[in-house]
């Protein structure tokens, strides 16, 4: 029997877009066989004037004119934009990754990020390939560039990101909430005294696990300076992921503070992390929010990219799985005050639980497989019951 071959593709801003095209992957290796899965983050093989185009002018708002950013992100949703940049910018930044496109010859392809879904629809539409698309989603609202007819099916995280597309037109039966795809290992009931001792980290004291994604957005060395503000004698993992300056930032703040503290670069221990901390303080992140949902990690969330995370910021706070820091003093104040309630840190995560979908990353599998299928894809809405349909769900 031949492979079937899957190409997804991606846009690595920011490294939460190319872990969850590595999670599908591993997902789709369990679900379909016999498969063959590419994944491809287009910055990689871009040309390099795209990146100074398109990519970089985002860092320096993020870093300098947060403002300016939060303006053009609710421009494109007021005006209903359907593109992030010129089709030329793709067309010409981006030909080397329409060339494997071609030459892969997918049965299927999977986009997880804005700009990539526009790669992708404008490759099928001047027909470098010709195979049903699947766009996943890793954020808990969306935007209106991700409405490209090529489309054939949406996975996306909440029922708020759907109501957003068929409010733009994409039809109910295209669009189902599977949730952010994230590692099953983070919803693992874990041993959490063997997993301390492991960590060589002390059961009596509290834990507080401090992230920032990769951008450089939140300011991690000023969030764990404020911690030691904390009247109680915590335990500080923080991650610095691949920012060496930022690690190099903490190991020098490490002489100066009193708390105790763990310093980690890039790791493949995140679940770990978090399995083992009391409270997770974090720049609000589609897919690190989806992690701490499924591993029932209580947040704080502080300093949020304009317009998306300010949106992941409200989902939060609606529905009580987390706590909004707007300044650096705010932070110990709500962590005395979580710390200090654990009847309400355990209903916070009974409630992150329930929120999650630690099944997304097989949901999209399934939908990929009945687009590769497509008589099962169609067999699928046939029967899929009209409730069923209206909600979205494909669990």
């Amino acid at each position: 029997m031949n492979s079937k071959r899957v190409f997804i593709l991606t846009l690595g801003i920011g490294s939460g877009h190319v872990r969850a095209a590595e999670v599908v992957e591993t997902a789709l290796y369990d679900c379909l066989d016999p498969i063959e899965v590419r994944v491809l983050d287009a910055l990689t093989v871009a040309r390099h004037w795209f990146i100074t185009l398109y990519v970089r002018p985002y860092y320096w708002m993020l870093r300098h004119a947060p403002g300016l950013w939060r303006w053009i992100f609710e421009r494109r949703q007021r005006k209903v934009h359907s593109a992030t940049a010129p089709r030329w910018v793709f067309r010409l930044g981006c030909r080397q990754a329409m060339e494997q496109l071609k030459a892969y010859a997918p049965h299927l392809v999977i986009v997880n990020e804005i700009g990539a879904a526009e790669i992708a629809a404008l490759a099928k539409r001047e027909g470098w390939f010709d195979a049903p698309i699947v766009a996943v989603q890793t954020d808990f609202q969306t935007e209106p560039p991700w409405v490209q007819p090529e489309i054939d099916m949406y996975c996306v995280a909440s029922e708020d990101a759907r109501g957003q597309l068929i409010s733009w037109g994409v039809s109910p039966n295209r669009v189902l909430v599977c949730g952010i795809p994230v590692d099953p290992s983070f919803s693992m009931d874990i041993d959490k005294a063997e997993l301390l001792a492991a960590l060589g980290l002390d059961s009596r004291k509290p834990i507080v696990l401090v992230m920032g994604g990769g951008m450089g957005a939140a300011p991690l060395d000023a969030i764990v300076e404020s911690l030691d503000l904390c009247s109680l004698p915590l335990q500080v993992l923080v991650v610095a992921g691949h920012n060496r300056d930022l690690k190099r930032a903490l190991e020098r703040l490490r002489r100066k503070v009193t708390l105790d503290l763990r310093i980690f670069g890039w790791t493949d221990k995140i679940p770990a992390l978090m399995a083992a901390a009391d409270v997770l303080v974090t720049k609000p992140g589609g897919l690190t929010i989806a992690e701490a949902l499924s591993a029932g990690l209580p947040m704080i969330v502080t300093h949020p990219i304009p317009g998306p995370e300010e949106r992941h910021v409200r989902y939060l706070v609606r529905h009580g799985v987390g706590v909004q820091a707007k300044t650096l003093a705010e932070i110990p104040l709500f962590l005395t005050q979580l710390l200090g309630k654990s009847k309400y840190l355990a209903a916070m995560s009974r409630r992150e639980r329930d929120l999650s979908r630690p099944g997304a990353a097989h949901a999209v599998a399934q939908v990929g497989r009945a687009l590769i299928e497509r008589e099962g894809y169609i067999d699928l809405l046939a029967s899929t019951p009209a409730s069923s349909a209206e909600s979205g769900y494909l669990m």
